[in-house]
């Protein structure tokens, strides 16, 4: 009895384990067929954000890699024949304030062909073996960009020949924004003083960003505050003064700093602090500035009238 208990469990055990075989090896839905996609994209645009250096000098950036998921060895020795869509809907889908990309800005460096200008098509061909394909931007000049504005560019795929099949990752945004050397994220530990609202000259430690509206000068932005402000502390609380947008400007050969502001229709005008050395220190990263307003001639600081701002600004990462 035990003997025949063993040879069933025996036939047990084999048919469970030939299930499992059977299960890993059953085809999925979409098995037998060859998508073609962009790499990250989606089937709703995906964004991707490219930043520049705000230079004259060529830079190259990456557009698109699209790809081609072969079946089989057979599908991959066909050649696919694929166009895609300059999609400007998409890109207004996206973000209402992004700004086509001017084709005077740039070259493509592919053998995609564009074809209808803004809002044309882009075709490509796979050859036989390949199962990648990339259209790179060449920009010979960023500096004719406005650094403040984000440019973007929309790439749908909305054929493909030769049997393939449009992958659900069919789409994408890509954003071009400029940046110079001194932008960035930054921790922004500063005292603040002011005769009746701030008196104690005390401060606090926020983080900031600093915006490149030039090649060598930045707008601090304050994410607490959704704008271009700079943080002050008042009547015990951090928060900011209307109408002021300081923008830092670093002199490339001997990194001094001047900060002014560039509110429009700005009143008020800073001048930096007489005898403290406002500079930007490049093996850190960091701003070291004192400067306010209603100052003595020359910079000299009046408690009874001065604003003054005390600043390290120090680099965190990229925004």
């Amino acid at each position: 009895m035990q003997k025949k208990f063993s040879i069933y469990q025996f036939l047990l055990l084999a048919l469970v384990f030939t299930s499992c075989i059977k299960q890993e090896v059953t085809p999925l839905g979409d098995e037998g067929k060859t998508f073609v996609k962009i790499l990250g994209g989606g089937n709703t645009a995906n964004e991707a954000n490219n930043y520049i250096d705000f230079i004259s000098s060529s830079q190259k950036i990456l557009a698109v890699d699209i790809r081609r998921d072969a079946a089989n060895n057979a599908d991959l020795n066909k050649s696919v024949t694929v166009v895609i869509k300059d999609d400007t809907t998409a890109v207004r889908a996206a973000n209402a304030d992004y700004i086509d990309f001017p084709a005077a800005w740039y070259t493509l460096e592919s053998d995609a062909v564009k074809s209808g200008g803004l809002g044309g098509t882009y075709s490509l061909t796979f050859s036989p073996g390949e199962f990648a394909k990339q259209i790179y931007l060449v920009i010979p000049d960023a500096t004719v960009m406005d650094p403040s504005s984000t440019y973007a560019m929309g790439f749908t795929i909305t054929s493909v020949g030769d049997g393939a099949s449009v992958s659900n990752a069919k789409s994408m945004v890509v954003t071009i924004g400029a940046k110079n050397a001194y932008d960035g994220v930054y921790e922004d530990a500063f005292t603040f003083y002011h005769p009746t609202g701030n008196p104690g000259y005390t401060g606090d430690v926020v983080e900031v960003h600093m915006i490149t509206t030039g090649s060598n000068t930045c707008k601090i932005y304050f994410p607490d505050f959704g704008d271009f402000y700079n943080p002050i502390f008042f009547n015990g609380s951090v928060t900011a003064f209307g109408a002021q947008e300081p923008a830092y400007t670093i002199d490339p050969i001997t990194n001094k700093v001047t900060v002014q502001n560039t509110y429009v229709g700005a009143v008020t005008f800073y001048t930096m602090a007489a005898g403290f050395d406002s500079h930007y220190d490049p093996a850190t990263r960091t701003y070291y500035v004192k400067f306010g307003y209603n100052y003595d001639p020359g910079g000299v600081f009046n408690a009874a009238t001065s604003r003054e701002w005390t600043q390290t600004l120090k680099y965190l990462r990229p925004r």
